[in-house]
């Protein structure tokens, strides 16, 4: 009798998606399968020069980037300096002068006096090194935050550059609408002229035209607005608008990519999302803290070597003498704390309480990836359907255009019926630019959660893959 195991639905889907992944690697197939070719920047040449314009420019990007720079020093100065030598120095030089009291004998000295010390941790029972680690689980742990801000960052950008296009065709549509509106009420101006039309007619045009004007001084505001706002965040001073095409390109997509995208998040357990990845290094940070605290109450040792040159002075009644005496030591040093107040135990108990939260926080952000992932994938697809239903009530639009158009020079139509359905193109136009930054927006969406966004490709490698 056959084993069955039963799944829940949720492991059931996942255990799927797994399946797939083994299957297309089976076939030899992944490296037919991926982003390539399918991401706006593909399509858009000045979205792609914006995204990397943005990892340099950018106000928020440059920001982050100090932090990343002010943890590597502080790497420097917790974690690699306690282990270098301590040497100080301090020299003087002047005239000491002794007189006996009384009235009796002086003597003075010139001459340089100086105090030297070297001093070298020897043996911290690993605190040194645990508290390098640290130092570079931080210093990483900034990494990764910057990492996943630009991933977020670039994300933003695609959609603000794809409702760019939009607003673009909008105004253009607003443009086109207006025309309309005012050769309209031109000629509804020379009817009333001519008195083949009663002065109370002309309202109606002169409302729609002055509507229409509203209509496009508004999407005129929401384009040059919506530019201004995302040279800014790129660090530019403007976007050009002869840069901004009139046409939304038409997608790629296979939904094999996206199973075997989302079979690949799945395999690992999400475990490459960057928050996963800083919810690692915070439990390593735990576990090195931990370790530190236990020897707190331990013996530590260093060594000492000391030189000095100082005034020694000798005197009696009758004669003062004073003579430069240099010194010099060589010893070992052990520093042994023997009761601190019960604070290595709360140290411990923090350490520990602090891995627990972090193994906590990492179970919630993969799962939580993993449910989002997969809620994405179906939003993908159900873009990619509403794209196909877009494309086709536009094909509808054009071949009415075509077909009111061959009705014009039969004599059939007015060209007042070839601008109206020229109009209806244009309004199909941009309901199919919308369709396309939708789906480019959901998709790229999709592949940068996954982790395999090829915008990241533009950062250092160790920010992204690194957890050592």
């Amino acid at each position: 009798m056959p084993l069955r195991i039963l799944l829940s639905p949720r492991w059931s889907r996942r255990g799927v998606l797994l399946a797939v992944a083994a299957g297309v690697l089976t076939c030899g197939r992944a490296q037919e399968i991926g982003v390539a070719g399918t991401m706006p920047e593909d399509f858009l040449p000045g979205l792609r020069s914006l995204l990397a314009v943005a990892l340099k420019q950018s106000p928020t990007m440059v920001a982050d980037e100090l932090l990343v720079a002010a943890a590597d020093a502080q790497r420097g100065m917790a974690g690699v300096a306690p282990m270098l030598p301590y040497v100080a120095f301090y020299p003087g030089y002047g005239k000491s002068v002794e007189t006996v009291s009384g009235g009796g004998a002086s003597s003075g000295q010139n001459g340089l006096i100086y105090t030297g010390t070297i001093r070298q941790n020897i043996f911290e029972w690993g605190t040194l090194k645990n508290q390098l680690e640290i130092q570079k689980a931080v210093e990483l742990i900034t990494a990764k935050n910057y990492a996943e801000g630009y991933r977020n960052f670039a994300a933003s950008l695609r959609r603000q550059y794809l409702a760019l296009i939009v607003a673009k065709v909008d105004l253009r549509n607003a443009q086109y609408g207006l025309k309309l509106s005012q050769q309209a009420l031109a000629l509804a101006r020379d009817k009333l002229q001519h008195g083949t039309i009663a002065s109370s007619e002309i309202t109606g045009p002169e409302l729609d035209a002055d509507e229409r004007q509203l209509a496009v001084d508004r999407a005129t505001q929401v384009y040059v607005f919506a530019r201004q706002t995302l040279a800014h965040q790129v660090g530019l001073k403007d976007i050009a608008d002869e840069t901004i095409p009139l046409e939304m390109p038409r997608p790629k997509y296979s939904p094999e990519a996206s199973e075997y995208l989302l079979a690949g998040l799945m395999r690992d357990g999400a475990r490459g999302n960057f928050q996963a990845q800083v919810a690692e290094l915070n439990i390593r940070e735990a576990d090195l803290s931990y370790k530190i605290a236990r020897v707190r109450l331990l013996p530590q040792f260093y060594a000492t070597a000391g030189i000095s040159q100082e005034d020694n002075t000798s005197a009696t009644a009758q004669t003062v003498q004073q003579t430069l005496v240099t010194n010099k030591s060589y010893y070992l040093e052990v520093s042994w704390t023997l009761f601190d107040g019960l604070a290595t135990h709360w140290a411990k108990v923090q350490a520990l309480d602090n891995k627990r939260y972090w193994e906590r926080q990492l179970e919630v952000v993969t799962d939580s990836t993993m449910d989002q992932a997969e809620n994405a994938r179906h939003n993908v697809e159900f873009s990619w359907r509403a794209l196909g239903l877009a494309e086709r009530r536009w094909n509808m639009a054009s071949g009415y255009l075509v077909h009111t158009r061959a009705e014009l020079r039969l004599g059939n139509v007015s060209q007042d019926d070839v601008a109206a359905a020229t109009n209806g193109l244009y309004l199909s136009e941009s309901a199919i630019a919308s369709a396309r930054a939708d789906f480019l927006s959901t998709w790229s969406d999709f592949v940068s959660l996954v982790g395999a966004d090829p915008a990241l490709a533009q950062l250092p490698a160790h920010y992204v893959h690194d957890l050592r």
